[in-house]
């Protein structure tokens, strides 16, 4: 028993003795290690210390290890949305719903004027080519449908051109000097009217100062009205070309200086135009019809699931 005692303390000597030893042995390293050196078990490894070391970098036998930094990536850049196109009662329209319209297409509106003057111009009775427009007509009926207008030095003529076919359907020519009133301002109903209610402006034209009776407001396929109401081709802002002869403003300022024009020159003793800035009103109530009429855009040359009309 006493040998067995002695030598549990003698292997205690032995333990303490070793931790001790361990000790110094960490503290000489340590002091070694401000001086640049590091007693490994008779390994020596030369420690580097950049001046300004990354504070996520290591150091990995005297040399720096390569550590990936993890940089944010910029977020996508979102899609750019597509500007919408405001006209009159018909809702805004996407890229994709322009190409559909046949007047769209490069070279469309070029083909329709060329044609136009070729068939309808009479230049003794018209005169020269003032400027030509796409536009929106608005009937009576709040029914919209698009129109080439063209202005000459006498007359203003207004073309059912079928952009599918390439061909003039119709059209009407109204003599500069009866034009008594030109109007140009937003859109305007009767307070008790259900009609979705108009962006934009409009510009209406009256050649003649009576008034419109109730028989020929409340007859949808009338033709005999004295004014015409335009407004801005859908076109407007989706346009491959200049987008002015789609915009009804700057055909209003070309309509006034040509019946201006007109009258001092040939009509001088013609009352003066009456140029109004004001709501443009359209008389229409409840027309099913036309909402039908104006949601299709069944008055423009579009292609509709594969049918073009």
């Amino acid at each position: 028993m006493a040998d067995d005692h002695r030598q549990e303390q003698d292997l205690s000597t032995v333990q303490t003795s070793t931790d001790h030893q361990a000790v110094v042995n960490m503290e000489q390293n340590l002091a070694d290690e401000k001086g640049g050196l590091m007693d490994l078990s008779g390994v020596k490894l030369e420690l580097n210390r950049p001046e300004t070391a990354p504070p996520d970098a290591r150091l990995y036998n005297g040399a720096e290890a390569e550590v990936a930094f993890a940089v944010p990536s910029a977020a996508p850049a979102a899609a750019p949305e597509e500007k919408p196109v405001k006209i009159g009662g018909g809702g805004d329209i996407s890229e994709n719903i322009a190409r559909g319209f046949f007047a769209y297409r490069p070279g469309a509106f070029d083909l329709a004027v060329e044609t136009t003057k070729s068939e309808v111009l009479l230049p003794d009775v018209d005169g020269s080519l003032r400027g030509a427009w796409l536009l929106t007509e608005i009937d009576h009926w709040d029914s919209e449908k698009e129109r080439l207008v063209l202005l000459t030095d006498n007359c203003l003529i207004v073309v059912f051109f079928d952009f599918v076919a390439s061909k003039i359907q119709s059209f009407k020519r109204i003599v500069l000097k009866n034009l008594t009133s030109v109007k140009i301002g937003p859109f305007e109903y009767p307070p008790n009217s259900i009609m979705p209610r108009r962006a934009g402006v409009g510009v209406q034209m009256f050649w003649s100062r009576q008034e419109v009776s109730v028989a020929q407001k409340w007859n949808p396929f009338n033709r005999d009205i004295p004014y015409a109401i335009f407004a801005s081709h859908p076109l407007i802002e989706r346009t491959l070309r200049d987008p002015d002869v789609y915009r009804v403003e700057t055909f209003h300022v070309a309509l006034v200086q040509g019946c201006q024009s007109t009258r001092a020159t040939q009509s001088p003793n013609l009352p003066a135009l009456n140029v109004i800035e004001g709501p443009v009103m359209i008389e229409s109530y409840a027309s099913l019809w036309s909402l039908i009429h104006n949601q299709s855009r069944l008055g423009f040359s579009r292609e509709r699931g594969g049918v073009s009309f």
